[in-house]
């Protein structure tokens, strides 16, 4: 159903809408009094919006009745609401815990979402491993291990895996070559490794490193500092002068590193400072974080509030009840997945959250944060002038720099937003370049592209690609195996994607373009699909990439054009796949020319990458298939203990054989072909 206002429904959408609106009102008078959580329904069964209230006959009679005075937002919710559940809780704090786990778990398209495309690196030290090493990781897992980040700056990632690596001498090598190598490798040779792996290494002086490292990506750095120099002058008094030269240029680095702080406070403080700027449509949020008195990073995060809850006592303007659930929402989720530190401060938050939503989120950050109420010492979630009273600091300049990092919180909340802003200028220019271009009736506010990627027909794959607002949507991201075509068959293989993409075409979300990278030939299958499958209103399009010309003789390269193929279509816009499609020109540094060959070439990518991973794996394991000597048991051993089996290239082929128990004839045969 289209997004339009009640008053301008037809006449059978208003029957609909009318009586979809008497039986919500119906189950709506069955319900209590109650705190708890409601859960809105599309015509499908899914979530659109999870909220909480605190008496949810009111909460839920506010959306179903006085339709006139909702916003357009929240009419265009209404609109598409046609059943909803109800989840009772003993008070509204119940009701906030609830409502995050199950917008956490559901991610309702209507609810404000933490929602990043980006995976930030995570520096990660399994702790259960007998010799633990420091690594970079994209994903938290819960295995046990100690996990420092995400870093939203790549650069602080490099800075301290560089003073890791080059100070600390902790094992670096993968489980596989820490077992089976014969000797300790050149990072023993150049002190930047203990060689735990063949030789007798004192545990207590490993762990002390690891501590050391542990504490600086805890932002301990002035501890360490004393404790590391106490070291440098016991090892110099022992005459170990190698161990103390080693401690010497770990001084060095970790004090050359607390130097690099933009902002050092007096007090060993751990602060969050969360800045914020409002706009009509969007709210852009940064955390400051300083640990130890030192800012170690910042996070940024833009919300789009598409959708804004109905004012219980009657009001139109309800804007600062959607401050407060939008900044609301942002500190659950945000702490939901962070640590919490001992102290936050909500930059203006007396001017936005009210007491009795304040003692909730303090109450919410309390419990996250390990304390109860019969702690003396709470986490301070305060504004900034009460917070620098608390400390009760001698250092008169404190308030002064607290004030500052306030303001540079919301001057960079501020910037995310201008950024934000020029970002979807540039996007609404070229979607709307490309509506104009192709004669939609609406924007395009998602386009899918479909490629295929073979060779000589072997381990044919497809990819799918989305982009949603003009920008890749990696999320949405799709691989396809290709299953039924034999051989070398591009139109089947594609006629195939499709048919997989559009088979449940009732409960699947229709892109406003779909885009094909090929020509008239690939058009006229994909057209032959759709319309055999009953979506032929779908505006697809195929891409045609640009040829060189084969003139030898000319010194000058000159190409073909890139050019869009569009199909033909009926007085009535059915298609008609026997017809000759349409050709036009992409002029070079266009808009619609650069929206379309991005997308394009991000398909492209995503398929030959697919296509190549599969090739390699493969092709890996085809290898064992050509020894002599290698039984179906043999080679499960060999997978088993070298996962990675370009790694037995670099090893002693003896000892690969004592632990496998395969001979050494074998072991050579599989070398050799590796080689190879």
């Amino acid at each position: 159903m289209k997004e339009k206002s009640l008053m301008n429904l037809d006449s059978q959408q208003k029957t609909g809408m009318s009586s979809r609106l008497k039986y919500l009102r119906e189950k709506l008078s069955q319900i209590p009094h109650k705190p708890g959580v409601y859960l809105h329904k599309n015509e499908f069964g899914e979530i659109l919006y999870v909220g909480k209230a605190k008496d949810l006959v009111n909460r839920l009679k506010s959306y179903f009745y006085g339709i006139e005075n909702h916003s357009p937002k929240t009419k265009a919710l209404v609109l598409k609401i046609y059943d909803f559940e109800i989840i009772i809780t003993e008070n509204e704090y119940e009701s906030l815990l609830l409502e995050n786990n199950l917008i956490k778990h559901n991610k309702p398209n209507y609810n404000i979402l933490l929602r990043d495309d980006k995976t930030y690196p995570y520096i990660k030290i399994d702790i259960q491993e007998e010799w633990p090493k420091v690594t970079v990781v994209r994903k938290r897992k819960k295995d046990g291990s100690l996990y420092f980040g995400p870093y939203t700056l790549t650069g602080q990632v490099i800075q301290l895996m560089n003073l890791i690596n080059r100070f600390f001498p902790l094992v670096k090598c993968t489980p596989t070559v820490f077992k089976t190598v014969t000797r300790p490798c050149n990072y023993y040779d150049i002190k930047k490794c203990l060689g735990p792996c063949k030789l007798t290494v004192d545990k207590k002086e490993y762990e002390s490193h690891l501590n050391n490292v542990i504490a600086i990506l805890n932002g301990k750095s002035k501890d360490i500092l004393t404790k590391i120099k106490k070291e440098m002058l016991l090892s110099a008094d022992a005459l170990n002068f190698e161990k103390a030269a080693m401690l010497r240029d770990q001084l060095k680095a970790v004090s050359q590193l607390t130097e690099n702080q933009s902002v050092t406070l007096s007090e060993e403080i751990d602060i969050d400072i969360l800045g914020s700027y409002w706009s009509k449509d969007i709210a852009a949020f940064y955390v400051a974080q300083i640990r130890s008195g030192k800012v170690i990073g910042g996070d940024s995060y833009i919300i789009r509030h598409i959708t804004e809850e109905p004012s219980e006592d009657g009001k139109y303007d309800n804007t600062q009840d959607e401050m407060q659930r939008i900044y609301s929402a942002f500190v659950c989720q945000y702490y939901s997945q962070k640590n919490v530190p001992e102290n936050i401060i909500f930059s203006n938050a007396e001017n936005v959250i009210n007491s009795e939503n304040f003692l909730m989120i303090e109450k919410y950050l309390n419990e996250k944060f390990g304390k109860n109420e019969n702690n003396s010492k709470k986490i301070l979630h305060l504004n900034k002038n009460i917070f620098t009273k608390s400390l009760k600091s001698k250092d008169k300049i404190l308030p002064k720099k607290i004030e500052n990092l306030v303001l540079h919180a919301n001057k960079n909340a501020e910037n995310k937003y201008s950024e934000h802003i020029k970002m979807e200028e540039v996007s609404n220019n070229l979607l709307m370049a490309l509506k104009e271009f192709l004669k939609l009736s609406t924007i395009p506010l998602i386009i899918e592209c479909f490629d295929i990627s073979t060779f000589q027909g072997s381990e044919t794959v497809a990819s799918q690609v989305v982009f949603k607002n003009g920008k890749p949507s990696k999320s949405s991201y799709r691989k396809y195996i290709i299953k039924s075509v034999i051989g070398q068959d591009d139109f089947a293989s594609l006629r195939e994607v499709i048919r997989r993409r559009f088979k449940d075409r009732n409960n699947i979300q229709i892109p406003n373009v779909l885009l094909i990278d090929g020509g008239t030939p690939q058009i006229r299958e994909v057209g032959w699909m759709l319309k055999g499958l009953g979506l032929e209103h779908i505006n697809f399009l195929g891409l045609a990439k640009s040829r060189n010309e084969k003139n030898f003789k000319s010194a000058i390269v000159t190409a073909s054009e890139e050019r869009i193929v569009i199909p033909a279509r009926g007085v009535n816009g059915e298609l008609l796949p026997d017809v000759p499609p349409e050709t036009r020109i992409l002029q070079q540094g266009s808009a619609e020319f650069k929206l379309l060959t991005q997308i394009r070439d991000e398909a492209h990518r995503f398929a030959i990458t697919f296509h190549r991973q599969r090739r390699d794996k493969n092709s890996l394991k085809s290898i064992l298939y050509e020894i002599k000597g290698l039984g179906a048991k043999r080679k499960k051993k060999l997978l088993e203990t070298y996962p990675n089996l370009k790694d037995i290239i670099h090893l002693n082929l003896k000892e690969i054989s004592d632990t496998t128990k395969i001979p050494l004839n074998v072991i050579q045969q599989i070398v050799e072909k590796l080689k190879s």
